[in-house]
Order: structure tokens, then C-alpha cells, then sequence
């Protein structure tokens, strides 16, 4: 057989072809390392959402009630017993009190009258059933000061009939002793009723002084049924104004900033019941270093009618607004400036005002509207590029200006369009890390806006990323 030639074999150039999926992971790739070395080399930024919040500046103090008391005498020894309880409104000529010879048997007198018991009458269940279904139709979770209200008309009715048999029983009684054994006692004057004394029934709020606010040795007594009655002693005792007071010691430093503030007013919540309500102040220096707070109410008298002493805290600041940290407020250097000097550019629609040159000529000088009070027609534009002593030009007027004396504008960076956007705010009050603002015409912030938490790390108009 003859030799076979060897086969002549030679490699194929495969065709390229572009792979899609290839090419977008090397660009997805790409984008997450440079992203990654852009977060990692870049500046950080971390934002607050504001919210509303409050500061409270208050202090406690113990003060010393003060009313208009007079203490009725008995005219004569034996025992009291009273037609109505302590707290009770009488009008001059009522039925107060009896002084008998002998002590009295209140326990096994019935509170019947004419065969009909002292209890709810029929009528009387109706209306308070009705009352009462009222109440739970029309109740309100926002209004619920309405429960106190309702509270105080359930006390007042069972008062009421507390009285009725009170006073059914204490005639009973006297018609078991016999005439001339009691002394009936009537009311000289219109008035509230108190059956305790402690001495301090003629005091005078000037004559206030600390040995007086001392309650470690004060005693009263109180008069209760049956209770020993001495001619000349008092018996009760009729407080005759609605309007009273409390009298306090308070820190020279609380003391020298009411009086520079200039209050005449200030919130009071008594701590036995949280009751809070608005008294008159006055506050006087006695000695050198003794200030004392004279507070005075025109209502509520009733409540602390047996409390010679209470203890209070005087609300001092009570602010609620916005609550900003410290960090993030910065303050700029303003004009205060006519609203008739701000002009608008008209290719870049850039506001500013118009700089009057030495050569007598005027140029645009952009410059931040901080913000506009149309009331009272003026604007806050920043200092910026506005050194003191520029002339600015009213626009279409021989009108001008020389601006002098800047002020600070405290405001914030805020974030809500991804640039540090200098927004002003209106301080209220302060603590040791927040701002509370007011709702005044410069506070251009908002309820839940994002702002820039250290305000030192940004620039203004800086893109920001967190």
C-alpha cells in the first residue's frame, strides 16, 4: 500500500461576540467600588427631624394661705353642733350652729321628716340618672375636663343631701332637749364657713416673715360634733372674700429675674391635687437677701379652705415650640433693611440690593433674603459681601442707605432638597441642649423637617450626603 499523505490541519478564528451581561456586571461593579470609596473618603453628614417639644422651668416652695377670716365667739360654755359642713356658702341670718347644755345624741335621731325619708326622691333619681346619661352620650376623650366638671356637680348634689339630714337630725335632737337648754347661732354676714382655727385667722399678707412660713410647730383646731364650746372662744369661723393669697420665700436668683422680666403673672399648680391655675404676683425684698412672692387668686378658695399651708410649684417658663439641638443652630450676620431696597435681578432672579459706587454709579449685589415681614415691611439680607458702611439705593429713587450695626440671625441647615439650605428660626427658650422656637414671622421652620444635626460640619448651599 502506498504512504498517506498527513492531513494539512489548521486552527479556526472564532468570530467575537459582545456578551450584555458581561458588560453590566463590570459596570455595576465599577459603581459599587467608587460609591464605596466616595462613602468611605467622603464627609458624612447626620440629620435631626425636628418635632415639637416644650421646656419647663419651674420651682417648689411651701406658702402660707392667706384669706379674709372672721372668728365667731360663743357666748356661752357647752357643746357645738352645726346645721352645715365646712365649705358651705351662708348668707347672713342662716342657722350655723347650736351650743346645748348637754351633749347631743345625733346617732339614734332618724332623718325622717313628715314620713318621708331623707333618701333620693323619685324625681330627684331621674334627674341624676338623666345627668349621668347625658355625661356618657356626649362624652368627649378631648374634652375630658368635662369629667371634673361632672365630679363636682355629683359632690355638690351629695352635699346637699348631706345637709338636709344633717340639719333633720340636729332638730330632732334639740326638740328631745327642751327650750332653753341651746343657743341657736345665726350668721352676722354672708360667707363661707370653717371649722378650724390655728391664730393665724387676723394675718396680713405683708406681715409675712419666715419664723410665719415655718410649719413645724403649727397646730389648729378643729371643731368637730359635740366638740366644747367656751363663752368668748371661738366657735367657727367665716371667710368673707373669694379673692385670697399665698405667701412665699423664693431664691434671689428666681426673685431678680421675675422682677427684670417685669411678671405681673405666673402659673401655680398646687401639689396636693396638681390643680394648676394663674395667680396675680408681686414680689418685694425684705432684709437683703429675702424676697418673697405674694400670689393672688380669685377663685378655688373653697378648695384649700383647710389648708394653712400648701405646697406649690411655680411654673416659670412653660414654652412649647420646636425643639432644636444647640448643634445644629447657627447664626449669621444680618441687615435689617426697608423692604423697598430688595430688587430682583432680572436674568438670574437673584435678590439683592443695589450697592451705590463712590463714582456715583450703582451696581447689583446679590445677596439671601433671610426672610420678608410684610407688616412691617422690612427684610433680614445677609452681611455677607455687605461690609458696614455700603450705600445701598432704593430702586427707582434717589433713596439710600447706609448699612451699619448687623445682627446675629440664629438659624439652621435644612436638608429636605439635598442642600444646606440656611433657614432662620425664632428662640424661644433654652436649656442645656435645646431650643424651643416661637411662632414668629423669622422661624421659617417646620413641624418634622430634616435639618443638619452639627451645622459647624456643612457650607452653605453644600450638596449633602448622609
Amino acid at each position: 500500500m502506498g504512504k498517506k499523505e498527513p492531513t494539512n490541519i489548521q486552527d479556526y478564528r472564532r468570530k467575537w461576540n459582545f456578551n450584555i451581561g458581561v458588560f453590566l456586571f463590570t459596570v455595576i461593579l465599577i459603581y459599587v467600588v467608587v460609591t464605596v470609596l466616595f462613602y468611605i473618603t467622603g464627609k458624612h453628614v447626620t440629620f435631626y427631624e425636628v418635632q415639637e417639644g416644650s421646656i419647663l422651668k419651674d420651682e417648689i416652695y411651701t406658702g402660707i394661705a392667706i384669706r379674709t377670716e372672721e372668728v365667731i365667739p360663743a357666748n356661752r360654755n357647752g357643746y357645738l353642733n352645726f346645721y352645715e359642713i365646712e365649705g358651705t356658702k351662708v348668707a347672713a341670718g342662716d342657722s350655723i350652729c347650736t351650743v346645748s347644755d348637754e351633749k347631743l345624741n345625733l346617732e339614734n335621731q332618724s332623718d325622717t321628716a313628715e314620713g318621708q325619708e331623707s333618701g333620693l326622691s323619685s324625681d330627684e333619681q331621674k334627674a341624676l340618672l338623666s345627668s349621668m346619661q347625658s355625661f356618657m352620650e356626649n362624652y368627649d376623650e378631648d374634652a375630658f375636663s368635662d369629667v371634673y366638671v361632672m365630679k363636682d356637680q355629683m359632690e355638690t348634689f351629695c352635699e346637699d343631701k348631706t345637709n338636709q339630714s344633717r340639719t333633720q337630725k340636729l332638730s330632732n335632737a334639740l326638740q328631745d332637749e327642751g327650750e332653753g337648754s341651746y343657743e341657736i347661732y345665726y350668721s352676722p354676714r354672708d360667707g363661707v364657713l370653717a371649722y378650724h382655727i390655728d391664730g393665724y385667722e387676723e394675718l396680713k399678707k405683708e406681715d409675712v416673715t419666715e419664723s410665719v412660713l415655718d410649719k413645724k410647730k403649727y397646730t389648729q383646731k378643729q371643731v368637730t360634733e359635740n366638740s366644747e364650746a367656751e363663752s368668748g372662744k371661738g366657735a367657727y369661723k367665716l371667710i368673707t372674700e373669694e379673692e385670697w393669697y399665698v405667701v412665699t420665700e423664693i431664691s434671689p436668683d428666681t426673685a431678680k429675674d421675675l422682677l427684670a422680666k417685669e411678671k405681673t403673672s405666673i402659673q401655680v399648680r398646687f401639689l396636693k391635687d396638681n390643680m394648676t391655675m394663674i395667680a396675680g404676683l408681686e414680689i418685694k425684698q425684705k432684709d437683703k437677701d429675702r424676697y418673697y412672692a405674694y400670689l393672688t387668686f380669685d377663685n378655688s378658695m373653697v378648695r384649700y379652705l383647710s389648708e394653712r399651708y400648701l405646697d406649690i410649684e411655680l411654673i416659670l417658663e412653660d414654652v412649647t415650640g420646636l425643639r432644636v439641638p444647640k448643634s445644629a443652630v447657627i447664626k449669621k450676620d444680618c441687615y435689617m433693611l426697608p423692604l423697598d431696597y430688595i430688587v430682583t435681578n432680572g436674568e438670574t432672579k437673584e435678590k439683592g440690593v443695589l450697592v451705590k459706587e463712590k463714582n456715583g454709579k450703582t451696581r447689583f449685589q446679590a445677596a439671601d433674603v433671610y426672610y420678608q415681614d410684610e407688616n412691617e415691611k422690612q427684610a433680614c439680607i445677609s452681611a455677607e459681601n455687605l461690609p458696614e458702611g455700603t450705600v445701598i439705593r432704593m430702586q427707582d429713587s434717589n433713596n439710600t442707605k447706609t448699612l451699619s450695626d448687623p445682627v446675629e440671625q440664629p438659624g439652621v441647615y435644612e436638608a429636605g432638597s439635598g442642600y444646606a439650605v440656611f433657614t432662620t428660626i425664632d428662640i424661644a427658650e433654652e436649656n442645656e441642649d435645646y431650643y424651643i422656637t416661637r411662632n414668629g414671622i423669622s422661624n421659617l421652620l417646620s413641624n418634622y423637617d430634616r435639618i443638619v444635626l452639627d451645622a459647624d460640619s456643612v457650607e452653605d448651599d453644600e450638596i449633602l450626603v448622609q
